[in-house]
């Protein structure tokens, strides 16, 4: 009796999951990128080969087991793209930090090296500019460094693309500043920065000066600069391109203190702004005309465009140090940035 009572329950659970399931049959498309991203954060959540391989058996373990299941049933193709979906998530998450596992620096140290000027950021409202520099290979470097360089220091008409010889002190990248902040270090190793630091002597120029055009992203911001000066010009900057350099230290310190800073980082709320500014205008005017109103699809048009100004304005305010690929450390450093794994 007590079995034939669980069966019955059981029985009725699942039909009522069915019925939720074929109620929301156009809706459950949306699950899909969340699941990829549940397969992702548990790389995230995990520090160890063995538990990211139990991972993607377990994802593909529950796909094989709702394959064998009815597929009729949309509770068992729910279950086959879950784990389908999860074991794609951690496994790319895996081979990209393979790919771009990186040494970093471990200590404070001075040293003196020569390396390539990958990208200037103009520090507007600190009076200096920020390097990211790929030094020469033999020198017991990481592949890519920040530099802090003083207004005095910097050569002239410095551009990326040179190679200069610098001498900085250099030091691991720095940890959040308190508890939940913005973790640098984590930041740093997504995006292959072994160490930072700041230039303690005058750049010195290996070769002839180089010239080349400023980037979109540079001219845009320059134009906002010269159009509106100051840090206040920092802060528009910060909004239109992402180069948080022109903002002032007591703006900056300001804004941190309100718990305001996080608005000037470029984030999905700005994104989606946005793609909804895009696509309301794009509407109303294609409603303007009456022949596009009756004979096109505008809301697809106008979502369409949306689309194409989320991207653009996302490529346009990423960060512009190439390549930028996410992932974590290899496991064989993993246990010196445990902390960065987890959070």
């Amino acid at each position: 009796m007590a079995i034939a009572h669980l069966q019955r329950g059981l029985g009725k659970c699942f039909d009522q999951i069915e019925s939720w399931l074929e109620r929301e049959c156009d809706q459950l498309a949306l699950w899909l990128p969340v699941m990829f991203g549940l397969g992702i954060g548990l790389w995230f959540a995990t520090d160890s080969r063995l538990a990211w391989a139990a991972i993607i058996a377990a994802g593909i373990g529950l796909a094989v087991a709702a394959a064998t299941c009815d597929l009729g049933r949309r509770s068992a193709t729910a279950l086959l793209w879950v784990g389908l979906c999860m074991t794609g998530g951690c496994g790319l998450v895996w081979i990209r930090s393979e790919k771009v596992a990186t040494s970093r620096i471990e200590r404070p140290m001075v040293v003196q090296f020569s390396s390539r000027v990958h990208s200037i950021e103009a520090l507007h409202g600190r009076d200096g500019s920020r390097l990211l520099l790929a030094p020469v290979a033999g020198q017991g470097l990481p592949p890519r460094i920040r530099v802090s360089v003083d207004a005095d220091k910097l050569v002239p008409d410095l551009v990326a693309g040179e190679d200069v010889a610098i001498r900085a002190r250099l030091v691991p990248p720095p940890d959040p500043a308190i508890p939940g902040g913005y973790d640098f270090a984590r930041a740093a190793w997504f995006k292959q920065i072994g160490g930072t630091g700041k230039a303690l002597d005058p750049l010195r120029r290996l070769g002839p000066s180089i010239r080349a055009s400023a980037g979109l992203r540079e001219r845009i911001t320059m134009h906002v600069h010269d159009r509106l000066a100051g840090s206040a010009g920092g802060i528009a900057a910060a909004f239109a391109t992402g180069d948080r350099g022109g903002i002032s230290q007591e703006d900056e310190d300001a804004m941190r203190a309100s718990g305001l800073t996080h608005l000037l980082s470029i984030s999905g709320l700005h994104i989606t702004a946005v793609v909804a500014a895009t696509m309301f205008l794009t509407l109303r005017l294609l409603a303007l005309s009456p022949w596009l109103a009756l004979r096109a699809p505008l809301v697809l048009v106008s979502a369409g465009m949306a689309a194409l100004a989320g991207i653009g304005y996302t490529l346009l305010t990423g960060r512009k140090f190439r390549p930028y690929v996410p992932a974590l450390p290899h496991c064989s450093s993993l246990s010196a940035l445990r902390s960065a794994a987890k959070r």
